[in-house]
């Protein structure tokens, strides 16, 4: 399989660090990985709630995507894993990422599939 078209970026969060004047811890900057995969709209009609779509609050629905990832990104990806596309938009991770392998013939790895939805929709 070729590469995937898209080019993203994996936003890896670092410790943070202690201010040496305050004694207080500080956030720091999170640690860009780039990578290459491929976003999928997960359904077309926003009506099945079973389908991936959430309703929030009512009349407000936040839709879900797949994000396929070319395998061997390190560190593999994990549930809350932030990830930016081209035009700057972040996503982030829902549930735990699985490596995808064919079921026949070679046992190597073929994507990592990842359900993602847009981090301005998601609610902590």
């Amino acid at each position: 399989m070729s590469k995937l078209p898209e080019k993203w970026v994996l936003l890896q969060d670092n410790p943070p660090e202690l201010d040496p004047s305050t004694g207080n811890r500080r956030p720091v900057a999170p640690t860009e990985v780039p990578w290459t995969g491929l976003l999928q709209q997960r359904q077309l009609a926003s009506s099945s709630v079973d389908a991936g779509n959430v309703e929030i609050v009512d009349g407000h629905v936040v839709s879900s995507y797949v994000l396929l990832l070319d395998p061997g990104l390190v560190p593999h990806p994990v549930p809350r894993s932030k990830f930016r596309d081209e035009d700057g938009t972040v996503f982030t991770v829902v549930g735990k990422p699985r490596v995808r392998r064919p079921v026949r013939g070679s046992r190597k790895p073929k994507y990592i599939s990842a359900i993602v939805r847009s981090s301005t929709d998601y609610q902590e």
